[in-house]
Parts: structure tokens; C-alpha cells; sequence
């Protein structure tokens, strides 16, 4: 009796030694008692010399600091050079000693090209001359005095400051960073940023200097890994020329305002000195002399290590706690289903036997072979399938793409049908929605038209076409006021929601073979396009007529164009208006407002770009084809194009208001004399400058060459003589500059698309209208 006691103790010990729970448990205990002893370990070897290894960190960071510096200012130093040494600069001071105008174009895009690159942290590239005032910049020339004493002041860099320059004895030279700032012609000053001039000096060419403002705040941040570091540079002397921080007073005994110790010395290119309980680590630049320092307080390395302590020993604590916790919830959440698992399959007979040595395994291998047999949802998942095959073999169908037979036996190809289209559009408060929301309700609305359309026509098929387009095949109906009655209940349901979107509606009351699928859905597609322009869901249950042509004529479009260049914007809305009222009149239907609206947006978006005006500032940003989708009615198409067309003719007189006397003399020059017999040469004569030089001047001032503005203002007044007056053409043609008719007419045709007696006409005619 004793002896089978204890044989069925030892029996349960050993079962109870040999089961998954106690299996999983014990090897997390392992490993938490390795890596504990790992950690206990290195806690105990790291401890020694976490503070040397902070040092040397930081003197490894102070190192990063110092080379990046030193890079930054070989490549200013070798970008710069360039203004030197570079052939297309060779002629930039004339044999005279005096700048040569004709290469200041080379330079500033030279310039621009080195600011563009934000690596190198410029904020301004300017070249002064010896024996001029002129500076070239990136923006403009100018002289000396404006350029220190407006666009770039800073009380220790003043015009008198530059010009010494030429008399110092140096190649390359880095001055102490300063704050600059900027006196605008509205008498607002604009903050420039603490600026790091730099010199770089050519005794070859000791005619012009070349200088840099580097943004040394920029520098500091990118270049120095801890921005609340107090960083230094000094040039080889040690002479301050950058600090991160401010000098301020210092409040008690322990502070420090600062600044530098008078007496701190710098032995050897590098290293750290401890003094005053702050560290200062130190490292000479090998190419530039200048002698780098950044300041960390000793109370912070100190609590590094401390810090670095406490958070070992929390991290080894917490990794004890939550490793026992974790070992013991896995093993509970291994066990667990495993044991739910070995209860079900108990109740399945008696499997085929598999020993293990974890008694649930036993269990589990005992139950394969029933768990072979089950075969549960195998018909569910291939009618699923099936159901999307079709779907796919009825677009593919509609749209005359080729697919296999064992698709096409799955569709309906045999019955006539009707078929009903759904187009979606949203409105602005839908666009307010959550994305889910949004992403969802395309989806619901199809599952509610195929529920609808299923309960009430049997074997109706409906198709998702497009995210905002749904198409439903009706193989059951008989008549088709029974669809025209489902689509009025579907309407009402819509109508609920018209604050969000509306739908479309097609449906052709006429039954059509299966061959004409693919046509029938083309005919779906131009009656949606011929709904009304409104925001109402629409039944649309004919054909569209002929759409009714108002295109907008060459001259309508030449005085868009030309007053969007006069910079009238209120000119060019009033003719779209008058267009969007005529269309209305003719009974456009939405598609075509909607093309209208699109080919009007991309002719002046084209006129933009070809003057080289920057249509990114247009309506906010936002693309005017987006816009034009919410569109839904005759007033707003009206409010868009006095927006789009307003903003548009605000970049034009934005552009014609900026002051430039040479652009000026010749606009001027050119309206009191377009009836002359004037030239480029000619208007250059006048300006003293070279007519190459000037045509590229003025294309770039006005986005136009010379002879384009000018043919331009003389039809514009060609134009107004012809409305208003009574003259002949060729007395016209005399005034406005032209001794020969013929060719004025030829170039009258080419810009305004009709001959004058053509616009004349047209003139007169919308005059006479009431």
C-alpha cells in the first residue's frame, strides 16, 4: 500500500516536472540568472571609468566640432576663390581699373549658385572694389554706403571698415561675428541674425576683395552637438570671434557670467584644463589657426556619472522585476490555451499516441490526426472567391478587356439588362471629415445601393467602378418605372445628407442586349456628364443632346491674356463672367463649366510661366483643378475666376511696382515715342549701356524681350483707336509706329488672331448690344 503511494507521488512530481508551465518557467529563470550575472559584472567594471570615458567623450565630441568648422571654412575659402581664378571672372575689373558691368550678371548667378547650397551657411556674397564704390550681391549692386549703412548694418563693420580691407596684409581672415540688420524703405527694421564676416584677399588681384557673411547661430546648431554647450572661437591671438552665449553678470559666489578667464592658456593644439570646478576643452584648427573652446560645468559631468549610476542600477532593478513578471505571465499565456486546446481535443475520441517528455505535447501529438479531417469553411471561402471573379468578369467586360473562359462562364451573358450609373461628389464639409471617415463612406454607399437594388431586383449585379463612381447590372426588371421608382427612394435617402455630397444618377429607360455592355456604359458616362450645374442629386434619364460649343474667341482670349499682363484683374473676371453668363443662357450642362473652367486655368497659368512668374503664391498654394471641382454653380465659377484672375494680376503689378531705374527710363521712354521708328539700339544709346546687355536686362526685368513689349503696347493702342475712333487703318497703322500697313496688319493678326477691320467690327457690334 505504501509502496504505490509513493509510486504515484513520484509519479505526479514527475508529470508535474515534465509539463510545458514548468518547462517555460524555469528556462526564463535561466536566462534572467545569466543576464543578471552579466550585468552585476559590468556594472562593476564600467563603474570605474564612466568619468574618463566622459571626458574622452566630450574631447571626442570637441573634435567632431573643431573639423566640422575647419571643413566649413576650406570650402567657403575654396568656393570663393573661384571669383579669382575662374576665366569667366578674369574680365570682371576693365583695363581701367573700373568694374566691367557687362560680367555682373556671371557673378550674381555665380553667387546665387553658392547660396543655394545650405551647407555652407551663407547668408550674403558681395565683392567690393578698390578704387569704386560699387558692391555686387546676390540681389542687386549697389555701393558701399547702402550696403553698410541699410541692407547690412552692424556698428563694427561699417563702409570705412570694408574699404580698409585693401590696405591689410592677408589671404584669408575671419572677423567677429556680430548682429546685423536691415533699414527698410518703410522705415521697419528687419533682424538679420549674428553674421561671421569672412575676407578672402587675392594679391594677383588687388583690384576687388570677396567677402562672406556666414550665419554663425546656423553653424553653431548644425556643427556643434549640444546647443546649450558655452562654445568659443578664438582667432590665433585669443581674440574672441564667437561665443554661443552672451556675457551677463554673475549672481553669487559659484557663478560664472561667461566669459573666458584672462589667464587660461591653451598649451599644445589640444586638450582640457579644469579650473573654477568647470572643464574647458580646448583644440587648435590646423588649417585656420583659430583656437576652439566649449565650457562644461563639472556639476554636470558629476551628475552624468551619477545620473548614469542611478539609472544602471534602476534599469538592472527594473529589468529583474519585470523580467520574473514577464517569464511568469508567458508561461501562464503558453500554458493556458495549450490546456484549453488539450480539454477540446479530449472530447474527440482516442487519437494515435506520440510520447514527448512535456505531457501537453503528448496530448497535442495524440490529436493530429483528428485535426487532419477538419475541413470547415472550405465552400464559404470558394463562393467568396467566386463572387469576386465575377465582379472582375463584368468590368472586364464593360471596358472590352479580354479575359479567360472560366471568367466568362461565371457572368451573365445571355439576359438583357438595364443599367443604372452613381456618381459621387462631395462637398467642402465632407472634405472636413476624418481620412477613415472618408475612406469608408464610398464603400457604404455601395453596399447600400446593392442592398437596395438586390431586394427589389433578384440577380442584380453591382460594381464598384471607381472610388467615386458605382454601376449596377439589372438582369430581373421588367419594367422600367419599377427602376425609376427605386432610384426617386434613393434619392430622398441622399437628400438627407446633401450638406455632404449629392449623386448622379443615369438611367437610359431602354433594355440592351448583353453585346451592348460596353456601349451602354459609354452612354452612362456622357449622361452623367450632362447633368445641371448645381448641388442637388440628379436623375438623368436621356441622352444629352449636342453640347451647345461656347468657346471663348482669339480676341476674347487676347484681352484676357493682355489684361492679366496690364495687371487688371477686375477686366479679366468681367469677360469670364460675361462668358459663364452666356454659357448659362445656352444651357451648358456641368462638364462643360467644368472644361471651360480648366482650359481657362491653364491658359493664364501658361502666360504666368512663360513671364517667369511664380505661380506657387496663386490661391494659397493649392492647385486652382482642385478648386474648380467645387465648383457648382454659375456664381461660383464667377467667385473663383475673381480670385484665380485677381491674384494673378496681383504678381503682374507686384512686379511692374518694384523700382528699377533702367527698366523704368526704357517703359517710360518706349509710351512717350512707340510712334517713332525706334530701336534696341537706339533705347540703349540713350541709357549708355550695350544693346546685348540691355536685352537681357530688360527680358529679365519684365519676363519679355524688347521687340515682344513693344509690339505688344503698340497693338494695345492699335486696339483702343480702333474701338473709339473712326480713323483709317492706315492713318492707325502711321500712328502707332508702322510706316508700312501691310505689315501692320500682318502683326495685328499675329497677336490678336483677327485683322483690324475684323476687331473693329466685333467692336462695334458688342457696343451697339444692350
Amino acid at each position: 500500500m505504501n509502496d504505490r503511494v509513493i509510486h504515484r507521488v513520484k509519479q505526479t512530481i514527475s508529470v508535474r516536472r515534465n509539463s510545458l508551465f514548468v518547462k517555460l518557467l524555469g528556462g526564463f529563470l535561466l536566462v534572467i540568472g545569466l543576464l543578471l550575472s552579466f550585468n552585476v559584472l559590468s556594472f562593476a567594471f564600467f563603474q570605474t571609468n564612466i568619468q574618463k570615458e566622459i571626458i574622452d567623450h566630450n574631447t571626442l565630441n570637441m573634435k567632431n566640432t573643431v573639423n566640422g568648422y575647419e571643413q566649413q571654412f576650406r570650402h567657403v575659402e575654396s568656393d570663393l576663390m573661384r571669383f579669382y581664378f575662374n576665366e569667366r571672372f578674369a574680365t570682371l575689373v576693365g583695363a581701367n581699373d573700373q568694374p566691367n558691368y557687362n560680367s555682373v550678371a556671371a557673378v550674381k548667378t555665380e553667387m546665387n549658385s553658392l547660396l543655394s547650397n545650405k551647407l555652407l551657411k551663407l547668408e550674403n556674397v558681395f565683392i567690393l572694389f578698390r578704387d569704386n564704390t560699387l558692391v555686387i550681391e546676390k540681389e542687386s549692386t549697389t555701393n558701399t554706403v547702402n550696403m553698410f549703412t541699410k541692407f547690412y548694418v552692424s556698428e563694427p563693420y561699417g563702409p570705412v571698415f570694408w574699404q580698409r580691407q585693401f590696405a591689410e596684409n592677408y589671404t584669408f581672415r575671419v572677423y567677429p561675428a556680430a548682429d546685423f540688420r536691415e533699414y527698410k524703405f518703410d522705415k521697419t527694421v528687419a533682424d538679420k541674425g549674428e553674421l561671421l564676416p569672412v575676407v578672402i584677399k587675392n594679391k594677383f588681384s588687388s583690384q576687388y576683395i570677396v567677402a562672406a557673411l556666414l550665419d554663425a547661430r546656423s553653424m553653431f546648431r548644425s556643427l556643434h552637438y549640444n546647443g546649450e554647450d558655452h562654445f568659443f572661437i578664438l582667432d590665433p591671438a585669443g581674440e574672441p570671434l564667437y561665443r554661443s552665449k552672451p556675457v551677463e553678470p554673475a549672481v553669487g559666489k559659484s557663478a560664472w557670467n561667461g566669459a573666458l578667464p584672462n589667464d587660461l592658456s591653451f598649451d599644445g593644439n589640444e586638450g582640457y584644463s579644469f579650473r573654477d570646478d568647470r572643464y574647458y576643452f580646448y583644440k587648435r584648427g590646423a588649417d585656420s589657426e583659430l583656437i576652439y573652446v566649449n565650457v562644461i560645468p563639472n556639476v554636470r559631468i558629476a551628475s552624468q556619472v551619477q545620473r548614469l549610476n542611478l539609472m544602471l542600477l534602476g534599469i538592472m532593478a527594473a529589468a529583474v522585476v519585470a523580467s520574473l513578471l514577464i517569464s511568469v505571465w508567458l508561461s501562464i499565456r503558453f500554458n493556458s490555451p495549450i490546456q484549453g486546446m488539450i480539454r477540446l481535443l479530449q472530447k474527440s475520441g482516442q487519437p494515435d499516441k506520440m510520447k514527448t517528455n512535456i505531457r501537453e505535447f503528448d496530448w497535442l501529438g495524440r490529436s493530429i490526426s483528428e485535426m487532419l479531417h477538419a475541413n470547415h469553411g472550405y465552400h464559404q471561402d470558394l463562393r467568396r472567391k467566386n463572387k469576386l471573379l465575377q465582379t472582375y468578369g463584368y468590368m472586364s467586360k464593360i471596358k472590352s478587356i479580354h479575359h479567360w473562359n472560366d471568367v466568362r462562364d461565371l457572368i451573365e451573358t445571355s439576359k438583357p439588362f438595364y443599367l443604372v450609373a452613381f456618381q459621387l461628389s462631395f462637398t467642402e464639409k465632407f472634405g472636413q471629415l476624418a481620412q477613415e471617415d472618408q475612406d469608408k463612406t464610398a464603400y457604404y454607399i455601395h453596399e447600400y445601393v446593392n442592398l437596395q437594388m438586390s431586394e427589389r431586383f433578384a440577380g442584380s449585379v453591382t460594381l464598384q467602378m471607381e472610388k467615386e463612381q458605382i454601376l449596377t447590372l439589372l438582369f430581373g426588371a421588367e419594367d422600367a418605372s419599377a427602376v425609376t421608382d427605386t432610384l426617386l427612394r434613393l434619392k430622398q435617402v441622399f437628400d438627407r445628407d446633401k450638406d455632404y455630397g449629392f449623386v448622379t444618377m443615369a438611367f437610359h429607360p431602354a433594355k440592351r442586349n448583353p453585346s451592348e455592355l460596353s456601349q451602354a456604359y459609354e452612354e452612362s458616362q456622357a449622361m452623367l456628364g450632362s447633368r445641371l450645374l448645381n448641388r442637388e442629386t440628379q436623375i438623368i434619364t436621356a441622352l444629352p443632346a449636342e453640347e451647345l460649343e461656347v468657346p471663348m474667341t482669339s480676341a476674347q482670349e487676347q484681352e484676357l491674356l493682355s489684361g492679366l499682363l496690364a495687371g487688371s484683374g477686375d477686366k479679366a473676371a468681367e469677360l469670364l463672367g460675361q462668358l459663364l453668363g452666356q454659357m448659362a443662357q445656352r444651357g451648358a450642362n456641368a462638364r462643360r463649366f467644368a472644361e471651360f473652367g480648366k482650359e481657362t486655368s491653364a491658359k493664364v497659368l501658361k502666360l504666368l510661366l512663360e513671364h517667369q512668374y511664380d505661380i506657387s503664391r496663386l490661391l494659397d498654394g493649392e492647385s486652382p483643378f482642385i478648386m474648380l471641382k467645387n465648383c457648382w454653380s454659375v456664381e461660383e465659377y464667377a467667385g473663383f475666376f475673381r480670385r484665380f484672375t485677381g491674384e494673378a494680376a496681383e504678381l503682374v503689378r507686384e512686379r511692374k511696382a518694384e523700382q528699377d531705374p533702367i527698366r523704368d527710363f526704357v517703359l517710360d521712354y518706349v509710351a512717350k515715342h512707340y510712334g517713332e521708328d525706334i530701336s534696341l539700339e537706339h533705347v540703349a544709346d540713350k541709357c549708355n549701356l550695350s544693346r546685348g546687355y540691355l536685352s537681357s536686362y530688360f527680358h529679365e526685368k519684365t519676363g519679355q524681350t524688347f521687340s515682344e513689349y513693344m509690339n505688344g503696347l503698340r497693338m494695345q493702342k492699335a486696339k483702343e483707336m480702333l474701338s473709339e475712333t473712326d480713323s483709317r487703318i492706315q492713318d492707325i497703322a502711321t500712328e502707332v509706329g508702322y510706316r508700312n500697313v501691310n505689315s501692320f496688319i500682318r502683326m495685328f493678326k499675329r497677336m490678336c488672331g483677327l485683322t483690324p477691320g475684323e476687331f473693329r467690327r466685333i467692336a462695334l457690334q458688342q457696343a451697339s448690344e444692350p
